[in-house]
C-alpha cells in the first residue's frame, strides 16, 4: 500500500532554522509585527546550547577586568587567525547581551554579597565567566525558550527536518514532520540559519545528535562562501564511555576551578608542554593530550579535582 504524502503551504516573514541560543535570541529580537517561525529538528531544547556547561565570557567586572584584555586573550586563543572586527564586536557586545539574558529570565550564580560569581576558563587571563552552576547552557536555553513561547508572533515547530531550501524571490523550505506523512512547504521573506556545528559527524563527540552541519550545507548550496571549515574544536574533557558516541561533557570550569589533567601514570603532564598548563586554550590542551597518549602508548587520561572539598564540588558541579 502506497503512503499518501500530504503537503501544506505556509507563509512567514521570517523562518529561523535552529532552536538553540542563536535561533531563539534572534527570535527575541524580531519586530513584533513580523510573523516568525522557529524550526527545531527535535525537541526545541535538544540543542548544543543545552549541553554547554561552563559559562559565558564577558567583561562585566570593569574594576578588575577590561575589554582590551578580553580581546587579546581571544586573539591569542585563536592563533591570530580570528577576524579582529568580529572579535571586537563579540567582546564589546558581550556584557549587554549577558544583561539581556538576565532580563529575559536567565539566572547566574552570585556571591554572598549579591555580585556575579566569575570563574576562570582556559585562555583567559582572569576570571570573567558568568555561569549557572555547571549547566549554564541549559539555563540559558530554558530562559530563552520560555520567553519566546510568550511571543504571539512566534511559532515553534519541533521534530521538523528541513529537507530542502531554495531561493528565488523569497526562501522556500520543505519541512518534514517526523512520525507523520506531512510535508510543510514554507515560504519566507527572510531565512536565518542557526543550526550550529558539525561535531556529530565524528565518531566521538560532546555535541548533540542534531549537530550535523545542515545549515552550513544549505548556505553553501545557496552560494555562500564557506570559510575555515578545517578549524574543528574538540573539547579536551569528556567522560570516557566507549559505548556511547555522544560523550558526556566535563566542563572546562573543572580545570578553571583547579582540576588537574593526569596521564596513564596518574601524573600531571601539561606543564611539560605549555606554561598555561591546564588553562591553555582548548585546542592546545586537546593537542597535547593526544601527544601525551602517544608518548605513553595509552589512551587513558584522568581529570582530578579530588583535593578540593567534597561540599565545594557538589555545589559547584552538581
Amino acid at each position: 500500500m502506497e503512503k499518501r504524502i500530504v503537503t501544506v503551504q505556509y507563509n512567514y516573514d521570517v523562518a529561523i532554522v535552529g532552536s538553540g541560543v542563536a535561533g531563539l535570541f534572534g527570535a527575541c529580537h524580531m519586530d513584533p509585527s513580523l510573523k516568525v517561525l522557529v524550526i527545531a529538528k527535535r525537541e526545541p531544547d535538544l540543542t548544543n546550547t543545552s549541553l554547554a556547561q561552563g559559562g559565558i565570557a564577558a567583561v562585566l567586572d570593569t574594576v578588575n577586568d577590561n575589554q582590551e584584555d578580553h580581546i587579546r586573550d581571544t586573539m591569542i586563543a585563536g592563533g591570530y587567525e580570528n577576524n579582529p572586527d568580529a572579535v571586537r564586536l563579540l567582546v564589546s557586545r558581550g556584557p549587554a547581551d549577558v544583561r539581556e539574558l538576565m532580563e529575559l529570565g536567565a539566572v547566574f550564580d552570585r556571591n554572598p554579597d549579591g555580585s556575579l560569581n566569575y570563574t576562570l576558563e582556559g585562555g583567559h587571563c582572569r576570571p570573567r565567566i558568568v555561569h549557572h552552576k555547571d549547566s549554564t547552557g541549559s539555563e540559558v536555553q530554558r530562559a530563552l525558550l520560555a520567553y519566546v513561547r510568550t511571543l504571539p508572533n512566534v511559532t515553534i515547530w519541533e521534530d521538523s527536518l528541513v529537507a530542502l531550501l531554495k531561493k528565488d524571490t523569497c526562501f522556500h523550505l520543505d519541512v518534514i514532520q517526523e512520525h507523520t506523512d506531512l510535508i510543510r512547504h514554507v515560504n519566507a521573506r527572510v531565512c536565518l540559519l542557526a543550526t550550529g556545528g558539525i561535531g556529530r559527524v565524528y565518531e566521538y563527540t560532546t555535541n548533540s545528535k542534531i549537530a550535523t552541519g545542515d545549515g552550513i550545507a544549505f548556505a553553501y548550496r545557496l552560494g555562500a562562501r564557506i570559510k575555515n571549515l578545517h578549524y574543528i574544536q574538540f573539547h579536551p574533557t569528556g567522560f570516557a564511555n566507549k559505548k556511547d558516541r555522544e560523550t558526556f561533557l566535563i566542563s572546562e570550569s573543572v580545570r578553571g576551578e583547579g582540576g588537574y589533567l593526569l596521564n596513564a601514570e596518574k601524573k600531571r603532564f601539561m606543564q611539560n608542554y605549555d606554561p598555561r598548563q591546564e588553562l591553555a586554550p582548548r585546542d592546545v590542551v586537546s593537542h597535547f593530550e593526544m601527544v601525551e597518549t602517544k608518548r605513553q602508548n595509552s589512551n587513558d587520561l584522568w581529570l582530578d579535582i579530588s583535593y578540593k572539598p567534597a561540599d565545594f564540588i557538589r555545589q559547584r558541579f552538581p
